[in-house]
């Protein structure tokens, strides 16, 4: 793997679904000598809990698990999150779960058991993937860089981090870049659909507009928030 992009998956965490099976140990080795912090479970309701408190940059999942089938879940990430690596492991070798698992924009599709030289490539194509996407820093402006990978703004040189839910706000932006989102849709993006006070949905637009620039985000009464430049690239 080029050091590079080593170094890439280094600083970031992977959530690791699968049953403690023959194969459970080996890749989770594999996964700890490559990434900043493996976060596993075989429960999708953990993995969800787990996704929603720390926002991991990879996910790879067996979709084989016993509680149910773990293409749904990628089905429903992909809802949330339509950039992020995936990798899927199965034993199953039947086309028509071949090519609705192809639907989901994957990374790779690896085969029980795994050939490690197999997984190995597919977080080297992981790591290029989020290069090549502009994930790990973003120019907002000609002034404000973000940096996916450890959630901080700089301004002129001048770093500081964001908060979880002002780096999940932020994100949804960039990703709606010219686009005003919904209040509706922010809330179900940060909140997950819980219930939140008018007062801490406006505490959160107006702490990220502090840190990033009071003129950075763009208000449409009755519409939305959202970052509104010809300069917003990603």
């Amino acid at each position: 793997m080029n050091l590079s992009l080593k170094k890439i998956l280094k600083q970031l965490d992977v959530l690791f679904i699968s049953e403690v099976d023959s194969s459970y140990k080996k890749i989770e080795n594999i996964l700890r000598l490559f990434f900043k912090e493996v976060l596993n479970t075989n429960s999708l309701i953990n993995a969800n809990k787990i996704y929603e408190k720390s926002f991991p940059s990879i996910l790879i999942i067996d979709i084989n698990l016993k509680e149910s089938s773990g293409l749904s879940f990628v089905k429903n990430l992909r809802k949330k999150n339509k950039s992020m690596p995936i990798i899927i492991i199965t034993e199953n070798k039947e086309t028509d779960i071949l090519i609705e698992a192809i639907k989901l924009n994957l990374i790779d599709y690896l085969l029980k058991p795994v050939d490690i030289n197999k997984l190995i490539h597919a977080l080297n194509l992981s790591a290029k993937n989020i290069l090549n996407s502009g994930e790990i820093k973003t120019i907002i402006t000609n002034d404000i860089i973000y940096n996916y990978v450890d959630k901080s703004i700089t301004i002129l040189d001048k770093k500081q981090s964001l908060t979880k839910n002002e780096s999940r706000l932020l994100e949804l932006f960039l990703i709606n870049k010219n686009k005003f989102v919904k209040n509706e849709d922010i809330i179900k993006q940060i909140w997950s659909d819980k219930e939140v006070s008018s007062s801490a949905f406006k505490s959160l637009i107006n702490r990220l507009s502090n840190k990033i620039g009071k003129d950075t985000i763009s208000n449409s009464f009755g519409i939305g928030y959202g970052i509104i430049s010809d300069k917003c690239e990603l």
